[in-house]
């Protein structure tokens, strides 16, 4: 899935808030120094008034968000040489990015944009220097949309999807979005090296006094439907595109196609607020899961809370009631079928938000020469189990200094919970109720309420090793570069759990919950492929089994998967097919 980064540029040296409350318990002569060079990934050039974003890094989880990390981070710029220098930079480990007009958001040590790079260690007093940071330019796509006729259409909706992995499954997530102007043509900047599919819309099908006009009673209603490049109305028959860094791809042409089309009318029930009745909105999505999408453009509902929907090609659909205003998110959806009729009288019933609240408590006692962790950087998640549940979010929390937080205006929907523990710490136990919930599901389909228990622990263990080619026996080992991934054996009920470190030769995973474990080591993999149960069970072979406990550190050693073997696995199972 891509990574939450926003960079932005400050001035040359840069401490936020968080960060410079925490910097000054620390002594001067202790603060560190980081300073390295801007380049292009392509040429090699300088890039100067770069963007670059110092930001404490999770645990060995996930990849960053900054949302979820509490914003401790350092900004700074890059000058007309490519140079960048942050002082003053609490010790600690931290991801580097870098941003800039015309590049991709990149991380030190990333395979490749918009994916997790590696962790740097900066150590009291250390003053780190000369590190690369290369980012990658930016890929531009254009091209016009014409209807049956070779005619441009004006104001269409294009859409590029790309392969996104969420929770072990492939979905095609949109990527960018823009409108074609009066000549039919578009322009879609800002993306990634990859594979895409190209879709294009026309306009608002929702009837309203200001939406299109209604068909003629007793004549088929013939529209402008979804359309995939080159000019197909299926996903199946869409051809791909392969985008390569930096590219300019011009020509990529959409003949917008037309069909018969109906209506699906109903109504909005269930408990709403005066102010959610008045930004109450509906839209299509089809009922299919690799597309987590909404179809259509929302639409406003009636005072009266009726709706109606024009412009429906057949189809399988989930129709979602929602409200966005503020804090406040609302949503619920009802299955659709549209055959050679219009639907009509479907009925929606809303629930209004939840609110969760908890304790978070600590056992145990901090290793000998490390301080005590700091509850307050704890943060208790609710993390969407559904891809479309992503648009409209959970919940995520920081806690307060006597261990207590609440998640206030939980969408209804099905969730993980998830915390992410201070440094030194692991999840021992998550309850809900008296119910064990960690790695679970919640379905607060009805509504969240209740008390989130959480309790962490100390005593979180380091694996540390070496990978090796079988290109590289003996002599120079630098040239390796590897994602190393820890895999909890057996792999939790939700996939999470697993950690990982991109590095080289060398590796250290450090604040490893206890417990069994098979390690990996890759060229380079998403961690989405990660959390897929066939591909695990494929490349078991090519594990290493580690346990650790409390406090232990242990030494491993092991092979590297290549490039080219994982793609074999992944043709195999039919993983990289579209």
């Amino acid at each position: 899935m891509h990574l939450g980064f926003r960079a932005f540029l400050i001035a040359l040296v840069c401490i936020p808030p968080v960060a410079a409350q925490q910097a000054a318990n620390t002594p001067p002569e202790q603060r560190c120094v980081l300073a390295g060079r801007v380049t292009n990934a392509l040429t090699g050039e300088p890039v100067k008034k770069a963007n670059v974003r110092l930001m404490r890094s999770f645990t060995g989880g996930p990849p960053p968000d900054a949302r979820a990390s509490g914003n401790q981070g350092y900004s700074g710029s890059s000058d007309p040489d490519g140079n960048f220098r942050i002082e003053n930079v609490e010790p600690g480990d931290y991801y580097l990015s870098g941003t800039r007009t015309g590049f991709l958001n990149t991380q030190y040590g990333a395979k490749k944009p918009m994916q997790a790079g590696t962790v740097l260690t900066l150590r009291p007093g250390q003053q780190m220097a000369d590190v690369p940071l290369a980012l990658t330019p930016q890929a531009v796509m254009t091209g016009k949309v014409v209807d049956a006729d070779g005619d441009p259409v004006n104001g269409a909706s294009v859409q590029v999807l790309a392969q996104q992995w969420f929770r072990g499954k492939i979905r095609y997530m949109p990527r960018n979005n823009t409108n074609t102007n009066d000549l039919g043509e578009y322009r879609l900047a800002n993306l990634s090296p990859g594979k895409y599919y190209v879709s294009a819309q026309k306009g608002n099908n929702y009837v309203s006094p200001n939406g299109p006009e209604p068909p003629v009673s007793g004549k088929p209603d013939i529209r402008p439907v979804r359309t995939f490049y080159p000019g197909s109305t299926t996903f199946d028959s869409a051809t791909a595109i392969d985008v390569k860094a930096g590219q300019d791809l011009s020509g990529i042409d959409i003949r917008m196609q037309s069909a018969q089309t109906y209506h699906v009318r109903g109504k909005v029930v269930g408990s709403l607020l005066e102010t959610d009745r008045q930004n109450l909105s509906v839209s299509l999505s089809e009922r299919n899961e690799s597309f987590p999408m909404f179809l259509h453009n929302p639409g406003m509902v009636a005072k009266d809370q009726t709706f109606e929907i024009a412009g429906v090609a057949p189809g399988s659909y989930n129709l979602t009631a929602f409200v966005a205003e503020g804090k406040m998110r609302v949503m619920a959806t009802e299955p659709v079928d549209v055959g050679a009729a219009d639907v009509n009288d479907v009925v929606v019933t809303m629930v209004p938000p939840g609110s969760l609240t908890g304790v978070v408590k600590i056992e145990g006692t901090p290793q000998a020469g490390t301080p005590a962790a700091n509850v307050q950087s704890a943060h208790v998640n609710l993390t969407p189990a559904e891809p479309m549940q992503m648009f409209f979010g959970g919940g995520n929390n920081q806690v307060a200094s006597d261990g207590t937080f609440a998640i206030q205006n939980v969408t209804p929907g099905k969730f993980f919970v998830s915390v992410n523990a201070p440094p030194g710490t692991y999840v021992k136990a998550i309850t809900f109720g008296q119910t064990d919930v960690n790695g679970k599901e919640l379905d607060f389909g009805a509504g969240a309420s209740g008390e989130i228990d959480v309790v962490l622990r100390y005593g979180t263990a380091e694996v540390d090793g070496n990978v090796q080619t079988a290109s590289v026996a003996t002599g120079d080992s630098s040239s390796i570069q590897s994602s190393v991934y820890l895999v909890p054996d057996p792999p939790n009920a939700d996939e999470s759990g697993i950690r990982f470190v991109n590095g080289g030769a060398s590796f250290s995973i450090k604040n490893v919950p206890p417990g069994k474990y098979r390690a990996y080591a890759f060229e380079s993999v998403e961690y989405g492929t990660m959390q897929n149960p066939d591909f695990q069970k494929e490349i078991e072979s090519r594990s290493v089994e580690v346990e650790v406990k409390e406090n232990e550190k242990k030494q491993i050693q092991l092979s590297l998967i290549s490039a080219d073997d994982l793609a074999q696995t992944l043709a195999k199972l039919g993983l990289d097919s579209r």
